[in-house]
C-alpha cells in the first residue's frame, strides 16, 4: 500500500472515530436529558405530596379531627367533584366540598366514629340514619359505625340531596338534618325550612379553631 493510501486510510479512520465519539456523546447527553426529566418529574410529585400531606394536616388541626378522616373525606371530594353536574353549581372545588362535610361532621359527632345518636337510628361521624344509608345499598348499623364505610354512603346520600334540590346547598342540608320529607312540605306550604342547622355547619370551623386556640392559651 503506498504511503498516500495510507494517509487517507489514517483520516478517514480518524473521521469515524470522532464521528463515533460524538455520536457516544450524544447518546449520553439524551440519557442525562431524560435523567433529568425523571427527576423533575419526581421532585414535583414529592412536591405535590408535601403539599397535600400539609393540606391534610391543616384540615385535621383546624377541625380537631383523626387526619385519616380528613384524608377519606378529601379522597371522596376528589371523586365525586370529577363527575360534578349541575348539582355541585355552588360547590365549585373538592377543597369546599371537604370543608362542608368536615363542618358536618363536626356538628353532628366531633369527628367520632363510635357516635350514636337519635335512640340508635344515626350512626357513626356524619350520623346518618341507618334507614337512609340503606336507601344506597347494604349495609348494618355496625359497618356504618367505619369510617369509611360512613364516609360513602353520606356522600351518596348528600349528592342525591344536591341533586333533589338542584344544587342549592342550603336546602341539602336541612334535608340532611330534618328529613327530605319534612324540608318538602315546609315549601310545598310556603314556609321556610330554616333552622339553624346550615348556620351551624357553616360555622363549625371557626368554633373549632377557636377551641383549639383557647385550649392552646391555657
Amino acid at each position: 500500500m503506498k504511503l498516500q493510501d495510507k494517509g487517507k486510510w489514517g483520516f478517514v479512520t480518524l473521521i469515524a472515530g470522532l464521528m463515533a465519539g460524538f455520536v457516544y456523546l450524544i447518546d449520553q447527553a439524551d440519557q442525562l436529558r431524560d435523567q433529568i426529566v425523571v427527576m423533575s418529574e419526581q421532585n414535583q410529585m414529592l412536591t405535590e405530596e408535601t403539599e397535600r400531606l400539609s393540606y391534610i394536616n391543616d384540615l385535621a388541626i383546624e377541625f380537631s379531627m383523626d387526619p385519616a378522616i380528613v384524608t377519606l373525606v378529601d379522597r371522596y371530594s376528589r371523586e365525586y367533584m370529577k363527575g360534578s353536574g349541575p348539582e355541585w353549581r355552588l360547590v365549585r372545588t373538592p377543597e369546599f366540598m371537604s370543608y362542608i362535610m368536615l363542618s358536618l361532621i363536626y356538628v353532628e359527632s366531633k369527628g367520632n366514629s363510635d357516635a350514636v345518636g337519635d335512640g340508635g337510628k344515626a350512626r357513626g361521624l356524619t350520623q346518618i340514619w341507618v334507614s337512609t344509608a340503606r336507601e344506597y345499598g347494604e349495609v348494618t348499623a355496625e359497618q356504618l359505625q367505619r369510617p369509611e364505610t360512613n364516609i360513602s354512603f353520606a356522600f351518596k346520600h348528600f349528592q342525591h340531596l344536591l341533586q333533589k334540590y338542584r344544587g342549592n346547598l342550603a336546602l341539602a342540608l336541612y334535608a340532611w338534618n330534618r328529613g327530605s320529607g319534612t324540608v318538602d312540605k315546609l315549601l310545598l306550604y310556603g314556609e321556610s325550612p330554616q333552622n339553624g342547622y346550615a348556620e351551624k355547619v357553616y360555622e363549625a370551623a371557626l368554633v373549632s379553631n377557636r377551641e383549639l386556640l383557647t385550649g392552646r392559651s391555657q
